[in-house]
């Protein structure tokens, strides 16, 4: 993850760990439930970056015809399946980062592929050049669409331009600089609240506005926590399993007075138990585990 203009977001999926869920839960789902009145931000926060990764990757690939690489095991019809598989799906400034087993030949029979027509969705790409072991696509044609992709052996990379893919491929292989190198801070929260199953979440010294990359996804989907107002940044994950759950956040603000202590000691970890909240001057480290119960609703 680079910093793009001044900031870096991050939304998260273990693909492979929620799949294995999915096979053993009949009800499960990627609806967007009961979202908007979760009043927990530390399910809340995780929860709605799952939803905006999966919006933002299936709409990116929706025109080279690889959106169904992100679908759930049980979601899949045989005409869907691929051979390749995604282990982990991951949206760092609005590019999409999918590592797993790739097969390159199917991808690349799928992505260039001719259409039926020349304005429908899906879009017919080519073959442009090679940068770091990744063959780069983009679309045959003239101005069809905004979408370039890198294609290696263990990794899908797709952005709206050439030089969103190729600063994630520099950022892979340290020729790029890392957001967790060029702020300490960014490196504290992910290391606080970036290790679970979904984690969303993002850094800017000028200040983090979550409720924007929220809603961004274009699915009207808002999840309002006014107590994360002000922040410079903040980190969330969820680490979800059949009968516990677990949550951890980290959140970074120029200052903490008493009343906005009370707000988030109030409010994080509000649906759990066994909740811890550490307030290191404007820094806050907090954990708190959910019953299945907790979670059966949303």
């Amino acid at each position: 993850m680079a910093t793009v203009d001044g900031e870096v977001t991050v939304s998260y999926v273990d693909m492979m760990a929620l799949n294995d869920l999915d096979s053993e839960e009949d009800d499960s789902s990627d609806d967007s439930g009961n979202l908007e009145d979760i009043e927990d931000p530390m399910i809340g926060v995780p929860l709605s970056g799952m939803f905006v990764a999966m919006f933002t990757a299936g709409f990116g690939l929706a025109g080279p015809r690889l959106s169904n690489l992100i679908t759930f095991d049980e979601e899949q019809t045989n005409e869907d399946e691929f051979d390749t598989s995604i282990d982990d799906l991951l949206i760092t400034n609005e590019t999409t980062v999918m590592t797993g087993d790739v097969v390159t030949d199917e991808i690349d029979s799928t992505v260039t592929a001719a259409t039926e027509n020349d304005y429908g969705a899906e879009v017919q790409f080519e073959q442009t050049s090679e940068v770091s072991g990744y063959t780069l696509y983009e679309p045959a044609g003239d101005g069809q669409q905004e979408t370039v992709l890198g294609v290696s052996g263990n990794a899908i990379i797709q952005g709206e331009s050439k030089a969103d893919v190729e600063r994630v491929i520099e950022t892979k292989q340290g020729d790029g600089t890392r957001a967790v190198d060029e702020f300490e801070t960014f490196k504290r929260l992910l290391s606080t609240g970036g290790n679970g199953h979904v984690v969303f979440g993002g850094y800017s010294p000028d200040g983090f506005d979550i409720e924007n990359e929220q809603s961004s996804d274009g699915s009207e989907q808002d999840t309002q926590f006014e107590e994360l107002e002000d922040t410079n940044g903040v980190v969330g994950s969820l680490t979800i399993s059949d009968s516990e759950s677990t949550a951890d956040m980290g959140l970074d603000f120029d200052d903490i007075d008493d009343a906005k202590r009370d707000e988030l000691e109030s409010v994080l970890g509000s649906l759990g138990s066994d909740v811890s909240v550490d307030i290191d001057g404007g820094f806050v480290s907090a954990s708190a585990t959910y019953s299945d119960n907790a979670l059966e609703d949303i």
